[in-house]
């Protein structure tokens, strides 16, 4: 798990989002920083797509008000670590994000 590259973001499944835990917790520089909003935006425009998809087809509200809800988690997580390089409340965002996958 290196910290000093941007790491691709295939999906938001439950394993992504670990490993992108343990970097924002390694994380301390401000290219780390930059690395882990990188990360951050990809899943954050998985989930933007895939909110879409869901509304076009008439996904059940329970489905499609997750997604949504993982997305702020996602765009607060992504906020903490810009703003602040706040690593602790990015986690815990993130943190909260895996339980809702």
């Amino acid at each position: 798990m290196n910290v000093n590259d941007i790491h691709s973001i295939e999906d938001y499944s439950p394993q992504t989002l670990r490993e992108l835990i343990g970097r924002v917790e390694k994380s301390s520089t401000f290219e780390h920083m930059i690395y882990r909003e990188s990360e951050l935006d990809e899943v954050w425009r998985l989930l933007d797509s895939d909110i879409l998809a869901a509304e076009r087809k008439g996904s059940n509200a329970p489905e499609l008000a997750n997604l949504v809800a993982l997305r702020k988690l996602i765009v607060e997580a992504h906020d903490f670590i810009g703003n602040d390089s706040n690593t602790v409340d990015a986690r815990d965002r993130l943190l909260k994000a895996v339980e809702l996958v």
